[in-house]
This record gives C-alpha cells, sequence and structure tokens, in this order.
C-alpha cells in the first residue's frame, strides 16, 4: 500500500456474466455486483479466458447460441462476446428430442439413458438435468416405472451406481460424460419468470438468468448433450 493510501496491486477474479444464474441479492450484498460498483477500475487490464477444456465445440457452439439472444455485461461493463469462446475437444452435435407430450418425452428418456449406459458410460457420469425440484422427482419416478433406476440429487454428493437427476441449479460447478437437458419447454425455461410481476429492468435480468442457467446445464456435458421437449419448445432454442 502506498503512501498515498491507494492499492497499487491487485488481483481480481470475477465470474462470467453468461453463468450467473442467481439474482443479485441471492447471495448478499456483494453477489453479482461489478468491480466498478466498489471502486475497483479494471477497464483495458482485464484479460478473458475463452478456452473451454469441459466440454466439446459442439455442445459449446449449441450453449452459446442459447446466449445470442441476451444482452451480457463483462467484468469491464462493456458488451459480453460470448461468440469467440471455442473448445480444445471435439464430438458428437447435440441430440434434439422434440416430443407430442410428456409421456413420449419420459420415453425417450428413459431410451437415451438406458443407450449411454449400454454404449459403456459408467452409470454416475450420466445426468438428466431439469428446471426444478418438482420435476426432478417426478422424472425420477417416472423413469424407475420405465425400469431406469436413477439417483436424485440435491444437497448430497453424487454417489458411484446410478445415473443422476438434479436441478439445473444445483448442476452448476459439476460436469458429466453425458446429458439429458429434459423439458426444455416454453412453459419450463422461461415461462415460470414471464408469469411473474417485474419492472422492465428485472424482467429482463430474469431472462438472461434463464438464458445463463439453461447455457451453465448445456455445458456439463464433456462428451454428449441431448435436450428434449413435450408441446411448445423454449424460445431460447
Amino acid at each position: 500500500m502506498p503512501d498515498s493510501g491507494q492499492i497499487s496491486d491487485v488481483t481480481t477474479v470475477g465470474i462470467s456474466a453468461n453463468v450467473r444464474i442467481y439474482p443479485t441479492s441471492a447471495g448478499g450484498p456483494l453477489f453479482g455486483r461489478s468491480n466498478a460498483a466498489f471502486g475497483i477500475r479494471i477497464v483495458g487490464r482485464s484479460q478473458r479466458l475463452t478456452l473451454n477444456y469441459r466440454t466439446t465445440a459442439q455442445n459449446l457452439a449449441w450453449a452459446v447460441g442459447v446466449l445470442s439472444g441476451g444482452q451480457f455485461v463483462d467484468l469491464e461493463e462493456g458488451a459480453e462476446k460470448s461468440a469467440d469462446y471455442r473448445s480444445a475437444r471435439s464430438g458428437p452435435v447435440p441430440r434434439l428430442v422434440p416430443c407430442a407430450n410428456l409421456s413420449a418425452e419420459l420415453d425417450q428418456a428413459a431410451e437415451i439413458v438406458t443407450a449411454w449406459i449400454e454404449d459403456g458410460a459408467a452409470p454416475e457420469t450420466v445426468a438428466v438435468l431439469v428446471r426444478d425440484s418438482m420435476q426432478r422427482d417426478r422424472v425420477v419416478a417416472a423413469l424407475g416405472e420405465r425400469g431406469v433406476g436413477v439417483r436424485p440429487v440435491d444437497r448430497g454428493s453424487i454417489k458411484p451406481g446410478q445415473p443422476v437427476v438434479m436441478t439445473m441449479h444445483r448442476a452448476k460447478g459439476t460436469e458429466f460424460s453425458r446429458v439429458l437437458l429434459f423439458g426444455v419447454s416454453q412453459e419450463a425455461i422461461p415461462s415460470p419468470v414471464q408469469d411473474e410481476t417485474y419492472s422492465p429492468d428485472a424482467l429482463a435480468e430474469a431472462l438472461l438468468r434463464e438464458r445463463s442457467l439453461l447455457y451453465v446445464a448445456a455445458t456439463r456435458a464433456r462428451d454428449e448433450l441431448a435436450v428434449s421437449w413435450s408441446g411448445q419448445a423454449s424460445e431460447f432454442l
């Protein structure tokens, strides 16, 4: 600290705007606020990391496409440039699975999970990600009825032996070999947000979080990604 009382050297680490999936107030007064809000000026002195080692180029391209309709702000208070993200790995193109109704979508989910395991994936490396806990429990029960044993995961750790079903929020920070995004319909994402009473600015922020949530969920897949829905697909697709 120099005599002037100003900090001469400091390193800050900020989260990308693309993966902010909680409201600003959710993590307390500091959560989600920019460096500029605290008088830390990093314009021209920050560096973005654009090389993704977790997922494949095909999965990343699909996930980035989800973000294309939103306007995100980066650490320097400028427009976030998601188009230049790239991956060091390659794999199959994400599989899109439109279904006529929920029963048909559950049938497809059972077939996809079974096929992945029969193809050699360790069961615990297969995940079905859903929008909320009610849908999680419904999917666990329905897959069990179809002969596919899966384990719901909330606060506990992921244990070996069975595929897992978890919410997209819970999946942040995890990774799996194969991921099915289940129920990506307009009724699930972002319809619940649109039904709430928001100011225009708050609604815009909520919709950005919904895009980010789908982006985060899609990038949990290291190798293969499938996306299913019944009825009308989410507008983010």
